[in-house]
């Protein structure tokens, strides 16, 4: 069939889907139109009908990310419902686990410049940490965080320090491990989980 006559339930849908892969396997200095056209077998003036340029799909990408991202922290978080701590540890995990396996994600969602503004935003004071309004995902690890800070009883003058506390030390983990600063002799995950339970996890 011609591409240019080739029909697609959902062609936006399916041209976030490929760019998605696209990106992950070339990053953004081998990302084009053109190419995700090319995967989703349709013309390459196509996606123009639903983008106005390259950037513009980068953008809903990185929005796509960030929900995938959400999903990931999600079920760590719902394989122990009446656990904290388990759900502390299994957070952790799957934050370090999503951005180790897709580090092209990592570069998005938070070292990418301002062509790209879809970004997480963190306002903090002294007694709370909060984000925009469009990060599901911090707010997922906010308020497991903050549950199991409750199971605890800790001080809630100290619930953003933990919090930030912890953040920092799964996003560090996230940073270094794929860079391999950081050698184990077991998996990375295991690696995790005990810095987790014992820096966080009491």
């Amino acid at each position: 069939m011609d591409k240019a006559t080739y029909h697609h339930g959902d062609l936006k849908q399916e041209l976030i889907h490929n760019g998605l892969l696209l990106l992950d396997k070339e990053g953004i200095a081998g990302f084009s139109l053109r190419k995700v056209a090319s995967m989703c077998g349709v013309s390459h003036n196509a996606p123009y009908k639903h983008f106005k340029d390259k950037d513009e799909l980068i953008r809903d990408i990185i929005s796509e990310i960030w929900h995938q991202f959400y999903l990931a922290l999600r079920k760590g978080v719902d394989l122990y419902p009446e656990e904290p701590a388990l759900q502390i540890v299994e957070m952790g995990k799957q934050y370090v686990k999503f951005l180790v396996e897709n580090p092209e994600y990592l570069k998005l969602m938070f070292l990418s410049d301002s062509t790209f503004p879809v970004r997480l935003e963190i306002k903090i004071n002294e007694a709370t940490i909060s984000s925009n309004k469009n990060s599901p995902a911090f707010k997922v690890f906010r308020d497991t965080a903050e549950n199991y800070f409750k199971e605890i009883q800790l001080d809630q003058g100290l619930y953003m320090q933990k919090t930030l506390t912890m953040w920092s030390l799964v996003h560090g983990l996230a940073l270094l491990i794929p860079k391999s600063v950081i050698e184990y002799d077991k998996g990375y995950l295991d690696l995790v989980e005990s810095l987790i339970r014992m820096n966080i996890v009491k």
